[in-house]
């Protein structure tokens, strides 16, 4: 004797694999955001001893255009440069704009003491030496008699 199947069973099934791949999809972690019309700048990361050593190539870009905000765990830098040309002769008016700007927010491996933060900007190349907030050491464990 054959039982009654609900047909609806797999369909049920299905809408609720269909929404747990829809939550873990928009739950995961997303790239951070690069506002258009910004690029990402190439960057190389060190991490030594007592630093972490962060090189940007950002061409084009004057010391007092560049922004760095820091927390002990991220790192944000961003530049923005606008160009403005206006040329007018007999017979010829040009006026152009431009907006161009460098944009990177990293989240740092180890937490940093942003106070003391050192950023040098020469040729294009920026470096960012960040010191490390040192690691607490282990206490010392202690055993207690039980009298």
């Amino acid at each position: 004797m054959r039982s009654w199947i609900d047909p609806f069973d797999e369909m049920r099934r299905i809408r609720r694999e269909i929404d747990r791949m829809f939550n873990e999809f928009f739950s995961a972690p997303r790239l951070p955001e690069i506002p258009e019309g910004w690029r990402e700048p190439i960057c190389d990361f060190r991490d030594t001893e007592d630093a972490l050593i962060l090189t940007l190539e950002m061409p084009g870009v004057k010391k007092d255009e560049i922004e760095i905000k820091a927390t002990k765990d991220t790192i944000e830098i961003k530049s923005e440069t606008k160009k403005l040309v206006h040329e007018e002769k007999e017979g010829f008016y040009r006026r152009e704009r431009s907006y161009r700007g460098f944009y990177r927010k990293l989240t740092l491996p180890c937490e940093i003491i942003p106070e003391k933060i050192e950023a040098t900007y020469e040729d294009g190349i920026l470096e960012i030496k960040m010191p490390k907030k040192e690691k607490k050491k282990k206490e010392e464990e202690i055993r207690v008699e039980v009298k």
